[in-house]
């Protein structure tokens, strides 16, 4: 039996039961075991804690707090949650069903940092007053400034699949801008957010600076709709968000929107066979394929795709499939039996339109228990459905195509989305040639030419005087979408900046 963990709702400061006696029940994806409960909000405990945030907001004093204590607050919160690293990651891979090392550097340790770096951007980076010259008018004297201002009450919806990332990539940039918020984690996986209340509730944060809510739809809505929310921020699908922007709409809310992606990893034409060998399988492998940036399209050029075939079964037999607690298992489960169902129709739909499958394609046995699927590759055409649609599972489909770079460009922005992409080719500056040309937010370009790679040498790759070592998740460049991936960045002073108004002030 796994550990089990329960929490009340935090509204206004408060751990509370909530409106009615009803629980949600949280189940771990590779056993199907109940791991915890936590109440099921309603519209009238979103209320609440909405109206908890707007007096926060309001009275204060969290906005007007100074940066360096807002910074303070976020740098204790990330003590609090690194004290309890170890329990932290055991409760997200029971919640998530995330294996190895994208729980350490995404899911779970590798996000509390965002907690620092946006404490030192919002000291350091941000610009809050751009004083312009004097000048003079008719009256006199007179001057101008820039400055900016926390938007206001946010309220933050989050998905399933990275919960604990996610809540801190809006919870931590809208408290240093100096915003208040209310939380609210998909109800399959609302657990991770809890810790995050029970940091700031350790930490002092003032009450209803932070309220962390639960419920479905009905929730969301109370939470989109309402007058006293200033700013939505939320990642899910495309079609939710279409939901929110039609919700927010009524009172012109701030949006920020991550939705949904279909991303291309095009591997170009000069590119070796030896290299082009099952390339683009890790992306399915990755979450079980959650992910919205991952590449589940495989733009190959047709004269690789013998080479692909003869690759690909290698690399297949070679996937340990099973418990995520496992260090050697490179496959968890999905998120739950409907998202597997939601996997086998799309799967189904890929048979039924012609396309070829070469691996994978159903539920792996000896199994029983737990919501697993095997990694599935198909070669089609870039307008089948399992081409043009995000499937959310471990399913990647192959589109053989010329080799051609302009066909290549043609095919990658062939998409209702453009969250992200990748290209690959013998030298980085033909693949960053065609990078630039693709539309979508974020692009990696690579060589893979035969040079040998320098040594890090003395501080692992950091000059001397540079201080910490490389960046984790989130903490710095800039993720979002082009076309019907979102509105709007997060990560870095760019995700921060997004919690913030600017106002033009004038005197004479």
């Amino acid at each position: 039996m796994s550990a089990r963990w329960n929490y009340e709702l935090f509204i206004d400061g408060a751990w509370t039961s909530g409106e009615v006696d009803r629980a949600i029940a949280v189940l771990d994806p590779a056993t199907e075991e109940v791991i915890g409960e936590v109440p099921e909000g309603t519209p009238k405990d979103a209320a609440r804690a909405i109206e908890a945030a707007r007096r926060a907001f309001d009275d204060g004093p969290w906005p007007w707090t100074k940066p360096e204590e807002r910074a303070a607050m976020l740098i204790r919160m990330a003590e609090i949650l690194e004290s309890r690293s170890a329990d932290l990651r055991e409760l997200i891979v029971a919640e998530t069903g995330s294996t190895g090392y994208l729980t350490d550097y995404v899911q779970a340790g590798g996000s509390i940092g965002m907690f620092r770096s946006n404490a030192a951007q919002v000291q350091h980076v941000l610009e809050w007053v751009e004083a312009g010259a004097p000048t003079i008018g008719p009256s006199g004297m007179s001057g101008s400034a820039l400055v900016r201002e926390p938007v206001g009450v946010v309220g933050a919806i989050t998905p399933f699949n990275f919960p604990f990332m996610l809540n801190v990539v809006k919870v931590a940039p809208a408290l240093a801008a100096g915003c208040t918020v209310v939380l609210k984690p998909h109800p399959w996986t609302p657990l991770d957010a809890f810790e995050i209340a029970r940091a700031a509730d350790e930490a002092g944060l003032p009450p209803g600076v932070l309220n962390v809510i639960t419920g479905g739809a009905e929730v969301g809505d109370e939470m989109t709709m309402s007058d006293l929310v200033d700013m939505i921020a939320f990642t899910g699908s495309t079609a939710t968000g279409r939901r929110i922007m039609a919700n927010g709409a009524t009172t012109m809310k701030r949006l920020q929107l991550e939705l949904g992606g279909k991303s291309a990893h095009v591997v170009l034409g000069d590119v070796p066979e030896e290299y082009a060998r099952s390339i683009g399988f890790g992306g399915v492998l990755t979450h079980c394929g959650q992910g919205c940036v991952l590449g589940t399209r495989l733009l190959l050029p047709e004269r690789l795709l013998d080479a692909y075939r003869q690759g690909l079964v290698d690399a297949a037999r070679s996937v340990k499939i099973g418990d995520p607690r496992d260090q050697d298992t490179v496959l968890g489960p999905l998120i739950r039996e409907q998202q597997r169902e939601r996997v086998e129709g799309y799967v189904a739909s890929g048979i039924e339109q012609g396309a070829e499958l070469l691996t994978g394609g159903r539920r792996p046995p000896g199994l029983e228990r737990g919501f697993y699927y095997e990694p599935t590759v198909f070669v089609g055409t870039n307008d089948l459905r399992i081409a043009q649609e995000e499937i959310f599972g471990p399913v990647l489909t192959v589109i053989p195509y010329s080799g051609d770079d302009a066909d290549a460009v043609r095919l990658a922005n062939d998409s209702i989305y453009g969250l992200g992409g990748s290209v690959v080719a013998a030298s980085t500056a033909r693949a960053y040639n065609v990078a630039r040309r693709i539309r979508a937010g974020t692009v990696t370009a690579q060589g893979v030419g035969v040079a040998a790679l320098g040594e890090p040498g003395p501080g692992n790759g950091q000059g001397p005087g540079w201080g910490e070592g490389p960046t984790l998740i989130g903490q710095s460049g800039a993720f979002g979408g082009f076309k019907q991936s979102g509105i709007g960045r997060e990560w870095g002073r760019h995700g921060l900046e997004e919690f913030t108004e600017v106002k033009s002030l004038s005197w004479s």
